[in-house]
């Protein structure tokens, strides 16, 4: 392969990346654009200020915990990137759809800041999928690269790559049965209980659980985890 093809394929796959990135980065823009600073009246007392912050304190929150997942995912994104040393198509599909769910975070947010009530669980149950549909995508996109076309990636680095294998599965099935949980909660217990909203605790667990495990099989000379 000539000097000149190279080049080309190395600005096409810069040009995947760097798309990838502007989309995370629109996504997360999205999500603080809808809030706004409430209209305070100059003779308002603090229970009326509190009660105009309530909704953007809400709305603030959903932000914080989106834009902690985008920046995760990101982060993972950037990871298995460093080892992508070619694409193809199936690869460029696999992308899209995950960067698909990436940019649906501004809408699941907005379901659970502006919807939500007592009984009506609708909007946590869509934002749980859509968190569970990024991180399968990224572990589909991992497993697509490292062994499905192991050709796509650049030679070595086999424990690195077994370890964010191992990462993104984990997370992708972790997630994947706190949302199957939830819905078994809310078919088992009546709309108006309250049970379901504990399954959401399992997710803060899992993490953690998550995150002592990798600790233990992180490679401890590694080239870019």
């Amino acid at each position: 392969m000539s000097d000149k093809t190279e080049l080309q394929k190395e600005f096409e796959l810069e040009r995947l990346v760097f798309f990838s990135d502007a989309v995370f980065a629109i996504a997360i823009t999205l999500l603080i654009i809808e809030i706004k600073f409430p209209e305070v009246s100059k003779e308002a007392g603090a229970a009326e200020i509190f009660a105009d912050f309530k909704p953007v304190i809400i709305q603030f929150i959903a932000f914080v915990v989106s834009f902690i997942f985008i920046g995760v995912s990101w982060a993972r994104h950037l990871k298995f990137c460093h080892y992508l040393h070619k694409f193809d198509t199936g690869l460029i599909r696999l992308n899209l759809v995950l960067l698909f769910f990436i940019v649906c975070f501004p809408f699941s947010a907005s379901g659970i800041t502006e919807h939500i009530r007592p009984g009506f669980f609708v909007p946590i149950f869509i934002y749980l999928i859509n968190i569970c549909a990024v991180m399968w995508f990224h572990y589909r996109l991992c497993w697509y690269i490292f062994y499905k076309k192991p050709h796509l990636s650049i030679p070595g680095f086999d424990a690195d790559k077994r370890f964010v294998f191992i990462t993104s599965r984990w997370t992708a099935w972790s997630f994947l049965a706190v949302l199957v949980i939830y819905f078994t909660f809310l078919l088992v217990f009546p709309r108006d209980s309250v049970y379901p909203q504990f399954v959401l605790y399992l997710l803060p667990l899992s993490i953690l659980i998550m995150k002592w495990k990798f600790k233990k099989l992180k490679p401890k000379d590694n080239a870019f985890i």
